[in-house]
């Protein structure tokens, strides 16, 4: 059977994340109120996105040199691609961040992977976005990740997951297996679904080559 890893961007693949860096250092007050009620969710991925942004004061150059400066992948992200490889397994970044932030990354670290995500651009100076993979019934992420595993189960693949924050959890309940950390590990705990507990991707790395 064909396998294909989904792995989440922000706070997985990458240390810290990047969507959140760049709130904390171009958005006026006021964000935190946003966040805290996307995290309850009371709050969508795509209204929280709107009402945050209005909060941000930054110029596409500025941006795009600050995730160059700043935003690192994990240690062992590079050498888990190796490994994928070798063993003929799929890498594919499912993200309810920004493109732009995605591309920013790739470019730096050379990368050349397939991504799901929601749209930033700039446009007259303010930041735009859009969200074309939202789900038509379900409002909670901007970027369905289970509509990409049961596009991928369609295709007859075995679907592994890879994130750690609270828009991975409705695709950990349905993935055939699940590496987990941070918020996502704990919700695994909370609601009994079996998964892999890691660190770094050095720990998965350790787990595909058994």
């Amino acid at each position: 059977m064909k396998k294909v890893f989904l792995v989440d961007f922000d706070g997985t693949v990458t240390k810290k994340d990047a969507v959140y860096m760049m709130v904390e250092k171009f958005a006026k007050e006021g964000w935190q109120y946003y966040n805290e009620l996307w995290e309850k969710g009371e709050m969508s991925t795509e209204e929280c996105a709107i009402e945050t942004l209005k909060l941000m004061e930054v110029s596409e150059e500025e941006l795009f040199k600050f995730i160059m400066e700043n935003v690192e992948i994990d240690d062992h992200f590079l050498e888990f691609l190796g490994v994928t490889k070798e063993k003929g397994y799929e890498v594919v970044i499912v993200s309810d961040g920004y493109d732009f932030i995605i591309e920013a990354v790739m470019k730096k670290y050379n990368l050349k992977l397939p991504y799901y995500s929601n749209k930033m651009w700039f446009e007259g100076g303010k930041i735009k976005v859009a969200f074309p993979y939202k789900d038509k019934e379900c409002d909670k992420c901007g970027m369905c990740k289970l509509n990409i595993l049961k596009e991928y189960r369609k295709k007859g693949y075995s679907v592994a997951f890879v994130g750690d924050g609270y828009s991975d959890f409705c695709v950990a309940e349905h993935a055939d297996e699940v590496f987990a950390k941070d918020v996502l590990a704990d919700y695994c705990e909370e609601k009994g679904i079996k998964y892999f507990r890691f660190g770094s991707f050095k720990d998965i790395i350790r787990y595909v080559k058994r």
